[in-house]
């Protein structure tokens, strides 16, 4: 059963044990090394005992060279990936990509139809424009939204051919943003690396992407802890997990600010406006692209419409929703944290 509650959440792990970033042999057959990439930190976890501590580490250094693989292809803030060259190129004409990229788009525009266009990967003009706004102080005007509009529909506008492994774009000045998709299947793929490495129980979290296989050290099933995010102590919820993803999205770290109100960085591709009362929505499913995605699907739609369209589809019945609202002026009556 979907559920479904007005909490504030953030993602973290009780992995039974502490340890600083760097790779490292931890309490309880554990190993463990974060690194930074992605434009976040991606935390590996592999359970192994001593005499197969060589063996973890070579192949925790496999599954981060895989993740900076995938974001040698897909990030968009680099000039050099196949992400940028075919935001440059492909209104002109087609662009091949690597099956990588190319199953990743084909997955994001699937993903636009499922959720009604609330996810689409071309959203970035109107992200582009509300940021600019927040940055002059200024909101943008109905022209300007429809300008941006007009070049977001990954659905209808982004041509892709299967054979040739080509994405182009049916209008001038679109571009895509890889960012609400690429590490649920960059995690997806390391997932897969661990266990052709003949580990089968593990962690992998990259900036709230996390995918969890097996088991944890003691045998038991990894205790995935959902945190109250306006305070530093406390775990509002604690998940068992066993071989699913779980991503988080929300507006309670990005945001702007015009003439005193807060707009969300998520923005809605259908209307072109930010998404209000939006904080936090975690999603739990069968793979970490599917998490990804959703999470930041059902952001926009909102809690009965994301789980309308969850149960509509019978590929989705695995997924689970744990959703979260507040408005602006809820926030605003919160106590401050004591200090420890």
């Amino acid at each position: 059963m979907k559920r479904l509650a007005l909490l504030f959440l953030i993602l973290a792990v009780f992995a039974g044990c502490g340890g600083k970033s760097g790779g490292k042999a931890e309490s309880g057959n554990l190993y463990k090394e974060t690194q930074e990439l992605m434009g976040t930190f991606a935390t590996v976890r592999v359970v192994a005992g001593k005499e197969d501590l060589p063996r973890a580490q070579e192949a925790v250094n496999k599954v981060f060279a895989c993740l900076r693989h995938m974001e040698d292809l897909m990030s968009f803030h680099r000039e050099d990936t196949e992400v940028a060259q075919v935001n440059r190129e492909a209104f002109d004409h087609p662009v091949a990509v690597s099956a990588e990229t190319f199953e990743v788009i084909k997955a994001a525009v699937q993903f636009a139809k499922d959720t009604d266009g609330a996810f689409d990967i071309t959203v970035g003009p109107l992200v582009k424009l509300w940021a600019d706004a927040g940055k002059a102080g200024r909101l943008p005007t109905q022209e300007e939204i429809a300008d941006a509009l007009s070049k977001v529909g990954a659905a209808a506008k982004i041509k892709l051919d299967e054979e040739k492994k080509t994405v182009q774009f049916a209008v001038k000045g679109m571009s895509i943003d890889l960012g609400g998709i690429a590490k649920g299947y960059a995690v997806d793929r390391a997932i897969e690396v661990l266990r052709a490495a003949g580990f089968q129980d593990a962690i992998i979290d990259v900036g709230g992407n996390m995918t969890v296989i097996g088991r944890n050290a003691d045998g038991k099933k990894w205790t995935v802890g959902v945190k109250n995010f306006f305070r530093k102590n406390g775990y509002v919820e604690q998940v068992e997990a066993e071989n699913m993803a779980v991503s988080t999205s929300g507006d309670y770290e990005r945001f702007v600010v015009i003439n005193g109100h807060r707009y969300s960085h998520i923005i809605d591709p259908r209307t072109g406006m930010p998404v209000e009362g939006a904080a936090s929505v975690t999603i739990i499913a069968g793979d970490g692209m599917t998490a990804d995605a959703w999470s930041t699907a059902a952001s926009v739609l909102g809690s009965s419409k994301a789980l309308e369209l969850l149960r509509k589809d019978a590929k989705y019945d695995d997924c689970q929703m744990l959703f979260a609202a507040c408005t602006q002026g809820f926030r605003d009556y919160l106590a401050p944290e004591e200090e420890k």
